[in-house]
């Protein structure tokens, strides 16, 4: 979707996407960046979803398009959560008065659910190169899903017995199905391995290639998706920083513990973040629709297409995920 504007927009939504990370502005003004780019992703993103909702009933009855719309819809209300806990922040009563806290690390939770649920999308949908690997893909990721089903502590009650031999059955089914595709022969021994009902769920996703030439597969960690989904190495870095600030870890704590008291303009950045991951994922479902590569044209403006499609390429530079990304 790409779309002519003239050199002044442009350079208006140059200077709109850059501003979260432009050290220059004053924080409030930063933030006001942030919430307003926010505020245009998500209404571009719940129109698509209501419009399919309203015009593709028919087309929903299909599984995977179905799972489709239910990754955008369950990211856009995690981003809307994100959005509103940005703008309205947390405040405390102490001994009868507000007690802003100031916490610029408050949304990393959402910000990386958002950015997973996009990495696995991709995998699912886009990655592929051919029907019989989105099928084993497709498989491996319900294997994985169902497992969690499935009590692997020999203490544990877990579900009932029926409950768990039906989970069974289905994972044996679904690896029944991989093994009949001549890309499951071939990586059989991998395959075999990673879903078999006695190993714990794995997270991430896999991917097929040729190595010598021959078909293999492998693993591919959320922490690797930056390279598939941005080409941008050192955004390993940011998903390292949200990653420190969703779990108790000695590193996170202590950098949660020194920030700073004042808001120094990165209040807004993981709601900046989950708009450029959010724009993607909605590209990213568009091409699973019948001329979904239309929809926005006929309800936005080419400037807020033009902002849409630039987030969605996460236009923040080496440097600053580098100066915000260090443990």
């Amino acid at each position: 979707m790409k779309y002519k504007i003239d050199s002044k927009k442009i350079k208006d939504v140059e200077a709109l996407v850059s501003a979260p990370v432009n050290e220059e502005l004053e924080p409030e003004k930063r933030l006001e960046s942030c919430i307003e780019m926010s505020d245009l992703v998500a209404k571009m993103v719940t129109f698509v979803i209501c419009h399919v909702i309203v015009d593709y009933a028919e087309l929903l009855k299909d599984e995977r398009v179905s799972v489709a719309s239910a990754f955008l819809q369950r990211v856009t209300s995690t981003h809307l959560c994100n959005h509103k806990l940005t703008k309205e922040g947390i405040v405390f009563k102490y001994r009868g008065e507000a007690f802003d806290l100031h916490e610029e690390f408050k949304t990393m939770t959402l910000t990386r659910s958002v950015y997973e649920h996009l990495v696995m999308f991709y995998f699912l949908y886009v990655h592929p190169k051919s029907a019989e690997e989105r099928s084993v893909v497709w498989n491996y990721w319900k294997i994985n899903s169902k497992k969690n089903l499935l009590d692997y502590s020999p203490e544990g009650s877990g579900l009932m017995r029926e409950e768990q031999e039906e989970a069974q059955q289905e994972i044996e089914e679904l690896r029944r199905e991989i093994f009949s595709t001549q890309i499951g022969v071939q990586c059989r021994k991998k395959l075999d391995e990673w879903t078999g009902i006695g190993k714990p769920t794995q997270n991430g996703c896999i991917e097929f290639y040729r190595y010598q030439g021959r078909m293999d597969v492998r693993r591919v960690s959320y922490s690797q998706g930056w390279k598939y989904l941005f080409d941008k190495e050192e955004m390993t870095l940011l998903y390292r920083h949200l990653s420190i600030h969703c779990h108790p870890i000695y590193n996170g704590l202590l950098q949660y513990q020194s920030q700073a008291q004042s808001d120094e303009g990165y209040d807004g950045l993981p709601l900046y973040l989950s708009s450029c991951f959010l724009s993607y994922l909605c590209r990213l479902f568009l091409r699973q629709i019948p001329n979904g590569g239309k929809l926005l044209r006929k309800e936005f403006s080419k400037q807020e297409i033009y902002v849409f499609n630039t987030l969605s390429q996460l236009p923040i530079g080496e440097e600053e995920s580098e100066s915000h990304g260090k443990e």
